[in-house]
């Protein structure tokens, strides 16, 4: 490091416009922040579209920064730098940058001395004086030739790479000192080797030969072979078989029977339904049919006096005896003849010991003739007969017992209208 590459590098980063002030002190110790700044700017110039991460937290991406500079240098610019200075980042660096600034300001100056020697007149230039036809050509080759340098770049940058190796290789080959012995009897090696070569070549040569004459007689065989094996076919098309009649015949007979077998499957399958909703239909009916229709009918002939008997409601009971309904017999003049006990026992009793279905209606209000037509339809109905039958047996002794409580008529008067 020296006080003139200092001063020469902080004036040429003046004259190429660096944003930030550059002291002489600052390449004293290592300063990487620094030089990775004024690193990432020169590329910037070179390429403004290039990106360099100015990531140097740690070690890994301080590497990967020097790396990265370096690679695009020896690309774009054809500079080569040596990292190991630049990671440095003291004095020692200042030479691999003045390396890039160097090219940078030649560049500059060269443009401003084109610039001073063209003068231009904006007012007499005129577009109809440039042919692009003309240029065409040239446009082609200048690509053409950008992909060349291109391809040789990239195979150039291999072989410097590996050159390194073949350099060791190259001085060890020129420091070694050669008999002639040795080199004559190196030399007859090698063509002894190619004469070996050169044999078993021309043997398999010889070989493909062989092999090609056989390959010919063994397809013309496949040949004899294959047409020998069409004649046969078309013989065995011409022939036909005997039981080919019968075959035809009894295939359409099959496709009559299928026929027959879909349409009788079709049917059954839709009597099998019928039959079902048949069955569903006589079970809904014997559902609708067990549902509580109670009547009684009387065993004797119903006369005037017959008296009907209904269950009182729970509610009228706890209301006390004013609520009750009863009816009390007057006193007549005439003498009326009175029932005996045997007319008392043949009077029956209408109606249910299970409370009525819907608001105050008694059993005697589902004993219409429309219902009643529709019992009797079904075959059920002796049943539904014994079962009132027993019913209205068991309601008449009740009724005897509680005609003597006072609470219901025992009797109805004869000819009670004859009072008024």
């Amino acid at each position: 490091m020296s006080y003139r590459d200092i001063r020469n590098l902080i004036e040429t980063l003046r004259v190429l416009g660096y944003p930030n002030l550059v002291s002489m002190e600052s390449f004293r110790s290592a300063n990487f922040p620094l030089v990775a700044d004024l690193l990432a700017w020169l590329s910037k110039r070179f390429d403004p579209d290039v990106e360099i991460p100015l990531e140097i937290d740690d070690e890994q991406d301080r590497v990967k920064l020097i790396r990265n500079v370096a690679e695009f240098m020896a690309v774009k610019g054809n500079i080569r730098l040596n990292t190991k200075r630049l990671y440095q980042a003291d004095g020692y660096a200042i030479k691999e940058l003045l390396k890039v600034t160097k090219i940078l300001h030649e560049a500059l100056l060269s443009n401003l001395e084109q610039g001073d020697d063209e003068n231009i007149d904006d007012v007499t230039l005129d577009l109809r004086d440039f042919d692009l036809s003309d240029k065409i050509s040239e446009l082609k080759f200048s690509r053409q030739l950008a992909g060349e340098i291109t391809t040789s770049g990239t195979s150039l940058y291999d072989l410097l790479g590996k050159e390194i190796d073949l350099k060791i290789a190259r001085h060890k080959s020129i420091a070694r000192q050669f008999e002639l012995s040795e080199v004559e009897a190196g030399i007859k090696e090698a063509i002894k080797s190619i004469n070996q070569e050169i044999l078993d070549t021309k043997q398999l040569i010889e070989n493909v030969a062989a092999t090609e004459a056989s390959l010919d007689t063994k397809i013309e065989k496949r040949n004899v072979e294959i047409g020998r094996y069409e004649k046969r076919l078309q013989a065995l098309k011409k022939v036909r078989p005997a039981f080919l009649e019968e075959f035809t015949a009894l295939e359409k007979e099959l496709e009559e029977l299928f026929i027959q077998y879909s349409l009788r499957l079709r049917c059954l399958n839709l009597l099998e339904k019928q039959f079902t909703e048949s069955e569903m239909a006589q079970i809904e009916k014997q559902v609708n049919l067990s549902l509580p229709h109670i009547q009684t009918i009387p065993l004797e002939k119903m006369d005037e006096d017959d008296i009907f008997l209904e269950k009182a409601d729970p509610a009228l009971e706890r209301n006390g005896a004013s609520n009750r309904h009863e009816k009390q017999p007057r006193a007549t003049t005439t003498t009326r003849p009175h029932k005996t006990t045997q007319d008392k026992e043949s009077t029956k009793a209408y109606g249910s010991m299970q409370p009525p279905l819907i608001g105050s209606q008694s059993s005697l209000d589902f004993s219409s003739d429309s219902e009643s037509d529709d019992i009797f339809l079904d075959k059920d109905e002796p049943e539904l007969m014994q079962s009132d039958e027993s019913l209205a047996l068991e309601l008449a002794p009740a009724a005897e017992r509680r005609a003597p409580s006072g609470r219901l008529a025992s009797s109805k008067p004869q000819d009670s209208d004859d009072d008024f």
